[in-house]
């Protein structure tokens, strides 16, 4: 039985914890397509919407595990590009106020807080890092979903800076984060389908 007692007028979105999930596999899994679904378009999707193409299970499971939320109303995705909209959430994302986002070939995408020359250092770094996550997956080590993060001081209580990789369309994607990572927030979110989206702008069959 459903959890949702109005699917024709709640909208679902996924959560921090639900990004991380749908997005940590080069090669997502069934479940996990059907969690990017909920960030694939220009806004929310309804509950009734996303049951005619899957499993009132599996989504009845998604919001126990915490993946999915539910909203009163829909919510438009950003319409930026990024690097207009990192301005607005690195605030969230970042402790200092610092990020850059990354493609897994070492190629700055946008950045803020961050100069051209410490973002496309970072940039390079990211790319060595994720292919050498992949690298221990293939030995069988399946890490590729983690991120990885540096500490200035010994007593490790907060990174100095951490990188979280995402994969995003096939396309591999590293957040680059200065100081406390703060990634449990809404804003958060909002980056991700940002990505997610970008390329509706040019299609207008979506």
């Amino acid at each position: 039985m459903s959890i949702f007692d109005n699917a024709d007028k709640t909208y679902i979105t996924l959560t921090p914890a639900g990004v991380f999930e749908a997005f940590s596999q080069q090669q997502p899994t069934a479940q996990q397509l059907a969690l990017q679904a909920l960030l694939s378009y220009r806004e929310t999707m309804l509950v009734a919407v996303w049951l005619e193409e899957y499993s009132e299970r599996w989504l009845n499971s998604f919001v126990e595990q915490g993946f999915i939320e539910k909203l009163s109303t829909f919510l438009p995705a950003p319409n930026l590009p990024l690097d207009q909209f990192l301005p607005y959430v690195v605030a969230s994302l970042s402790g200092k106020r610092r990020a850059a986002i990354a493609s897994d070939e070492g190629f700055c995408l946008a950045r803020i807080g961050y100069s051209q020359e410490e973002a496309d250092m970072l940039s390079v770094a990211a790319a060595d890092f994720s292919g050498f996550m992949l690298r221990q997956k293939q030995r069988g080590w399946a890490i590729e979903s983690q991120a990885i993060s540096f500490f200035q001081q010994v007593d490790l209580l907060i990174p100095e800076t951490s990188f979280v990789f995402l994969w995003i369309d096939g396309g591999g994607y590293a957040l680059i984060i200065d100081g406390e990572p703060l990634t449990n927030n809404r804003a958060f979110v909002e980056l991700i389908w940002g990505i997610k989206t970008s390329g509706l702008r040019f299609d207008n069959s979506i």
